[in-house]
């Protein structure tokens, strides 16, 4: 907390500083109108098209067309989800995540160990920060920074890592616990 005045006057060029900038204020940020919030305005308007059903698989007005939301495959997928799908798909997304992040923690809990239960919390952590932070790039209440929706959007990289993660989890509940923690009659 104290490095971020120091990186904020001397670190960040005047570039990244408005894209941080552009989801609280826009006109403020975006006075030459260099349409700094252009993705999130498209994911907006996504998003509000499909409504409770959705306009059909492949049918979106604005996912289809080439120009209108780039990366709709990674960042914006949230935003393809909604328009095609609608609000239903979406809050059965967001119910599917939720249920993986609560499992986590509850392996954890039940892990017998202080190691197992801080990977476990960590994974659930790290795949609730994802999500949070997609989603809100697709809502524009966050800034777009390029981070994938856990196990929906495309990327090696980024399924690879969270499959790596979810097998640590596993190990951590198949893991035998210690004869110290069990229940002896």
């Amino acid at each position: 907390a104290a490095v971020i005045p120091f990186a904020w006057s001397h670190l960040l060029k005047p570039y990244q500083k408005a894209r941080i900038l552009a989801p609280y204020d826009p006109q403020s940020v975006d006075p030459t109108g260099d349409n700094i919030t252009w993705q999130a305005n498209q994911s907006k308007m996504a998003l509000a098209s499909g409504k409770l059903t959705g306009m059909g698989l492949g049918h979106g007005t604005q996912t289809q067309t080439s120009n209108a939301l780039t990366g709709k495959h990674t960042d914006f997928i949230f935003a393809v989800i909604g328009e095609e799908l609608g609000l239903i798909a979406c809050v059965i997304v967001l119910l599917l995540l939720t249920a993986i992040i609560i499992r986590c923690c509850v392996i954890g809990i039940r892990s017998g160990s202080n190691f197992g239960m801080l990977i476990c919390f960590g994974v659930g952590a790290a795949i609730a920060f994802q999500t949070f932070i997609n989603v809100g790039m697709c809502m524009g209440i966050t800034p777009v920074i390029g981070i994938t929706l856990p196990f929906f959007s495309y990327g090696g990289s980024s399924m690879f890592t969270l499959f790596a993660a979810m097998g640590l989890v596993s190990g951590v509940r198949y893991r035998r616990q210690p004869r110290r923690f069990s229940i002896q009659y």
